[in-house]
């Protein structure tokens, strides 16, 4: 019976090792980049952070618990832009959890929701056309 329970312990412990694969691959906010047709410094400002004065293309770090429907506003001296708006989808190693038959793991992929990224790595600005 103690054979038994050592074994158990460290299959569970192995489990728990490698069953949050989203979670220990993607952890941590996720990064997009902002680019656009402007040549002016700009002012990026995304749930995380604000980023003053800088050149496009830049990469940001969002809101890992808000990606879908999350703002990122674009400011300037001159122009004015729409608000990037972000869009969700499913981040490809949650699937690893579901092979590997990791429900603790998926579910810490779900409280962390590193089951959701971006929908696209790069987000184009607009300018305003009211301008």
């Amino acid at each position: 019976m103690k054979e038994f329970l050592k074994n158990a312990a460290v299959a569970a412990i192995l489990v728990a090792s490698v069953s949050s694969c989203a979670t220990i691959v993607a952890g941590g906010s996720p990064k997009i980049t902002i680019d656009g047709d402007t040549r002016e410094p700009v002012t990026i400002i995304t749930e995380k952070q604000t980023y003053p004065n800088v050149l496009l293309p830049y990469t940001v770090q969002v809101n890992r618990h808000h990606i879908d429907g999350q703002r990122i506003q674009i400011q300037s001296d001159k122009n004015s832009y729409r608000d990037v708006v972000l869009e969700k989808k499913v981040n490809s190693w949650t699937w690893g959890n579901i092979l590997l038959g990791g429900l603790v793991g998926w579910g810490v992929d779900l409280i962390t929701n590193c089951v959701a990224k971006p929908s696209k790595p790069t987000y184009f600005i607009e300018k305003r056309k009211d301008e």
